[in-house]
């Protein structure tokens, strides 16, 4: 699935060409290389690296392998994508982060909703001080009963530390990095059983967190929820922002008197700014899938960062720190 969102996003960004594909199963290699009419097909990445002259390699696979084949993409000086997270452990980061340091690639990780057009908005209003200095922030990432991963028994996401919750967690995690701090601290993990799978111990999960200069921030992550819906809130001492990453919308509330005029003013204006996003939004979600315009964005910012000589926008530390993040909140997901 992932495959196929990449591969539909890059045949938008003229720079790049698809010249190889590697997945271990053949008859999915070989299909997946008519499909998107690329030229060569392999079921050894190793022998991929050694035959072809690549300067991108993105590792799409379940976070289980990624690093062994980040790793050997890595010691031969191919710049690499990884699809998030960047590993499941501390221990593992730190291995490909050892091999990166001796190595003249790049390294990216793949934190999409970065590369969104309102979380560009969102970054760029906090760091011009728009919003002031920043209070606090919180998210609220819902999924369905029905989510295709929650509701597959046998999936691998139920493997892993944290179970489903260890799958999502890196993005809301690298979303409150974004607008408070990459040093995160948890301070408290909640979790819940109210759902009807039983291979899932808890599906219902709240995390508050510390930046290392005291703002707060927490996320609530649910699979019981009527419909998909992810909501960040941003808390600044001149606004708050409100931003809907599936719609793409955001409202900014800023300093307002109690007068019946100004709550009119306000409402008005809120009502106006969402009426317009919502039409430049909806035009967009027509012309393109969901994910591809942040993904062209993605590969167009590494392919700068390789082009240009600098870092790339998600470093490989700051996908250390999404790492260390998340595994504490599994490790202590299981003691609960």
């Amino acid at each position: 699935m992932v495959a196929n969102e990449h591969l539909g996003a890059l045949r938008k960004v003229k720079e790049i060409k698809v010249v190889a594909l590697c997945d271990k199963d053949e008859e999915t290699a070989e299909r997946m290389s008519r499909k998107w009419n690329v030229r060569t097909c392999y079921t050894d990445y190793c022998k991929m690296l050694d035959e072809e002259e690549l300067s991108i390699v993105s590792v799409l696979t379940p976070p289980q392998s990624h690093v062994p084949v980040a790793i050997e993409a890595i010691r031969r000086d191919v710049n690499v994508l990884i699809e998030k997270p960047l590993t499941l452990s501390i221990a593992d980061a730190n291995r490909l982060l050892e091999v990166h340091a001796a190595s003249r690639a790049k390294v990216t990780v793949d934190h999409l909703a970065l590369f969104s057009k309102v979380m560009i908005k969102v970054t760029n209003l906090i760091e011009s001080g728009a919003i002031g200095d920043i209070l606090g922030s919180r998210i609220q990432w819902l999924l369905t009963p029905d989510d295709s991963m929650a509701s597959t028994e046998k999936h691998w996401c139920h493997k892993l530390p944290g179970g489903r919750f260890g799958e999502v967690l890196p993005h809301p995690v690298y979303l409150i990095q974004a607008v408070i701090d990459e040093k995160l601290s948890v301070d408290r993990v909640l979790t819940e059983k109210r759902g009807k799978y039983p291979w899932m111990r808890n599906d219902e999960l709240r995390v508050v967190l510390r930046g290392k200069s005291g703002h707060w921030a927490d996320i609530y992550a649910s699979f019981n929820a009527p419909r998909k819906a992810i909501i960040l809130d941003v808390y600044g001492t001149r606004r708050i922002l409100r931003i809907d990453i599936i719609n793409q919308t955001l409202i900014e509330f800023g300093k307002r008197s109690i007068s019946k005029v100004a709550s009119a003013k306000d409402v008005l204006g809120q009502s106006t700014n969402l009426f317009l996003s919502t039409i430049e939004n909806t035009i967009d979600f027509l012309r393109a899938k969901e994910m591809e315009h942040p993904l062209r964005n993605l590969y167009t910012c590494f392919l700068r960062s390789i082009e240009n000589g600098v870092d790339p926008t998600v470093t490989p530390q700051m996908a250390f720190e999404t790492v260390r993040v998340t595994e504490e909140i599994c490790n202590m997901i299981q003691l609960s």
